[in-house]
C-alpha cells in the first residue's frame, strides 16, 4: 500500500499555469470573450434591424457604420447578430468533433491492432473525399440548417481529431509513468482516465482552437457558394456572399469589413492556441524522469 500512494504520488498532474499566458494571449482572449458576448447580446444592442431594408449600398457613415449592402441592410447589425451563427457553427461543430474525435482515437490507440486498422481505415476514408464537396452534399441532401451545418462540419473534422487523440494517446501509454501504474495494479480505464487523458489534453485542446478558427472560415467558404447560411439569416460568410457582386461597383466595404471580422477572430484564436501551448506544463516530472 505504501509503495503504491508513494508511486502515484509521483505521477505529474500537468495543467496551465496561467501566470504563464502571454500579455498577447490574454489581450486575445479578452477579445474573444468580448466577441462571445456581443454575439449573445448582438439582437437587442445592433443598432438597426439586420433584416430590415433602407437605401442600398451606402458607405460607412454616422448612421451605417460600416455601411449597408445591396438590400440596404446595415452592414454591422448583421455581423454583430451574424457572430452568433459563425461562433455556435464554429463551436458546436468543433465541440461534437472533439468528443467523437476523442472516443474513437482513444478507442483506437487502447485497442488491439485489428480494431486500430479498422477505425483509422475508416477515418481514412473519410478524409479522403474534399471536404467542401462532401458537406455541400450533406446540405444539398438534409437541407441549409444550423444543425446540419454543425453536424457536418464536426462529422469532416472528427477523423483529424481522432488522429491526434490516437497519437497523443499512445504517446503517453510508451511512458514510464503508465508502466508504474500497471506494476502497481491499475486498471486501463483508470489509466486512461486519470493520467493519460491528462496529459494528453494540452495538444487536443491547441488542435481544438484552431479548429474552431477553421471551422469559421470553413462555413464562410460554404456560405460563399451557396450551401452555408441561407439569405436572410446572417453570418459573416453570408455576409460576405452577399456583398461580393457590390464590390465590382465600387462597394468595398461589403466584403471588406465581414472579411476583417473573419481575419480578427482567427488571429485571435491562434495566437491563445499558441499560449495555451506555452503555458501548459507539468508542475512535477513524470515517474522515471
Amino acid at each position: 500500500m505504501m509503495m503504491r500512494q508513494e508511486l502515484v504520488g509521483r505521477l505529474s498532474r500537468p495543467g496551465i499555469r496561467w501566470r504563464r499566458l502571454s500579455v498577447t494571449s490574454r489581450i486575445c482572449l479578452g477579445a474573444l470573450a468580448l466577441l462571445c458576448l456581443a454575439a449573445l447580446l448582438g439582437p437587442w444592442i445592433a443598432p438597426h434591424d439586420p433584416l430590415a431594408s433602407g437605401i442600398p449600398a451606402q458607405g460607412p457613415s454616422g448612421e451605417h457604420w460600416f455601411g449597408t449592402d445591396r438590400a440596404g441592410r446595415d452592414v454591422f447589425s448583421r455581423l454583430l447578430v451574424g457572430a452568433r451563427w459563425s461562433l455556435a457553427i464554429g463551436l458546436g461543430a468543433t465541440a461534437i468533433a472533439l468528443v467523437l474525435g476523442g472516443l474513437l482515437g482513444a478507442l483506437a490507440a487502447t485497442s488491439r491492432r485489428l480494431v486500430d486498422e479498422g477505425v483509422m481505415r475508416v477515418l481514412d476514408v473519410v478524409m479522403a473525399f474534399p471536404n467542401v464537396a462532401l458537406a455541400a452534399v450533406f446540405v444539398a441532401v438534409f437541407g441549409s440548417s444550423l444543425t446540419v451545418l454543425v453536424f457536418s462540419i464536426a462529422f469532416l473534422y472528427t477523423p483529424s481529431l481522432a488522429r491526434v487523440v490516437r497519437a497523443n494517446v499512445l504517446a503517453q501509454y510508451g511512458e514510464d509513468y503508465v508502466a508504474a501504474e500497471r506494476v502497481i495494479g491499475a486498471r486501463r480505464p483508470h489509466i486512461l482516465i486519470r493520467h493519460v487523458a491528462v496529459n494528453c489534453a494540452a495538444p487536443i485542446l491547441v488542435f481544438a482552437t484552431v479548429l474552431v478558427a477553421d471551422a469559421i472560415v470553413f462555413e464562410a467558404s460554404l456560405s460563399f457558394i451557396g450551401a452555408g447560411v441561407p439569405d436572410p439569416d446572417p453570418s459573416w460568410g453570408s455576409v460576405i456572399a452577399y456583398g461580393r457582386t457590390l464590390v465590382l461597383t465600387g462597394g468595398w466595404w461589403a466584403t471588406f469589413f465581414p472579411g476583417l471580422m473573419i481575419l480578427l477572430t482567427v488571429l485571435a484564436l491562434n495566437v491563445l492556441a499558441e499560449g495555451i501551448s506555452d503555458a501548459w506544463a507539468a508542475p512535477g516530472g513524470h515517474v522515471g524522469k
